[in-house]
């Protein structure tokens, strides 16, 4: 899978500018901690992360939050590409880093175009690709909080990590309170489970910043 793969590749300037005017899309910025929008509110559209960093979140009914999704620069989201919820009356997404977004109306985007246009082809084309990348994110994150215990969850996300960066030592891309949300764990319980396997001397940290030293690279 290409991790750098954007909505927009072979997709020059000129056919960029054209197509946002037909699909009648618009650009918006958000500061860290802002609500970007909740599915319910927006069901047929989409958003594409220009820059920064954002989270999915689940609200429960009893006030708990969990993050089901992190997004980073070159992801989408949106109702009408998740299969989350029934309804997106608990879902939100929330920048954790600064963002710029990029919303494009689902209809125009699947819809063929009138000119069969080349360019409109490639970004559906490519839209399918960065929809495929979300299911199999979402499916390891599925097998991250189907282990039985919080060790289980810290362990098998930290290896995923360790995977993705081909090093022992990874940065987590988000604080230890939102890890907690992301595991759906309690927090308390996650830092007694993290301060057992550093006694254990299966993983070390300085901050942000943590080794697994059991890990073995596949």
């Amino acid at each position: 899978m290409n991790t750098k793969l954007s909505l927009f590749d072979g997709i020059t300037p000129e056919e960029y500018n054209r197509m946002m005017v037909c699909f009648q899309a618009a650009e918006k910025s958000f500061s860290t901690d802002e609500t970007v929008c909740f599915y319910a509110d927006h069901p047929d559209r989409i958003g594409y992360l220009l820059e920064g960093e954002a989270a999915i979140i689940r609200t429960h009914l009893d006030g708990r939050q969990t993050i089901l999704e992190y997004l980073k620069t070159g992801d989408v989201f949106g109702s009408a590409l998740s299969a989350l919820s029934p309804n997106g009356d608990s879902l939100q997404v929330i920048c954790t880093k600064s963002c710029k977004i990029q919303f494009i109306d689902y209809a125009h985007l699947i819809r063929r175009c009138p000119n069969a246009c080349s360019f409109h082809s490639l970004l559906v084309s490519n839209a399918l690709q960065l929809i495929s990348r979300k299911a199999i994110a979402l499916g390891e994150h599925l097998e991250i909080l189907s282990q039985r215990t919080t060790k289980e969850k810290l362990l098998c996300y930290f290896e995923k990590l360790a995977q993705e960066q081909h090093s022992n030592s990874f940065t987590l891309p988000f604080s230890l309170s939102t890890l907690a949300d992301y595991l759906s764990v309690d927090r308390s319980a996650m830092m007694r489970e993290l301060k057992k396997l550093k006694a254990e001397g299966i993983v070390k940290s300085e901050r942000k910043t943590f080794t697994l030293v059991e890990y073995r690279q596949n």
